[in-house]
């Protein structure tokens, strides 16, 4: 079971880089080079929307997924999950991507414990790609502002 959880998690640390990495890249590429009717400093808010919008699928993903592995067989999930709903699944997803922690979360699975350090953990390097793609986009608005 251990390993089938690793697993389970690995792949969706992968789907959670895909998205992110996708929606920089699109934000990047295509979006604030094309959007003139904007100063470049809206760029800034533009590229912080698109992270918060990348971490906000990425949350809902993995609350997905733990709650549609709540209905198979595995041990994943809260002990007492006959009473749990979607948007219990979802604040847990979100406390354990944040690392803000369990908090009203009791009675977890000792796999579901795994997922959410793995969750944490790609929300930590996620969360920090997504600092350094803000910096990145600030830099350029410092740039030209500099040069003028």
């Amino acid at each position: 079971m251990f390993l089938l959880t690793l697993i389970f998690g690995s792949l969706l640390v992968l789907v959670a880089i895909v998205i992110h990495y996708e929606a920089l890249r699109l934000v990047a590429t295509f979006l604030l080079p094309r959007i003139q009717i904007v100063s470049r400093r809206a760029h800034v808010t533009v590229g912080v929307c698109a992270c918060m919008l990348a971490h906000t699928v990425e949350i809902w993903v993995f609350a997905t997924a733990y709650w549609l592995t709540s209905w198979t067989k595995l041990n994943v999930g809260f002990s007492d999950k006959s009473r749990r709903t979607f948007v219990d699944y979802l604040n847990f997803s979100a406390e354990s991507y944040t690392s803000l922690g369990f908090g009203d979360a009791e009675m977890l699975s000792a796999d579901m414990r795994l997922l959410a350090g793995i969750e944490a953990l790609t929300g930590l390097v996620l969360i920090a790609w997504s600092a350094s793609f803000t910096y990145f986009v600030m830099a350029q608005y410092w740039g030209e502002h500099h040069r003028r």
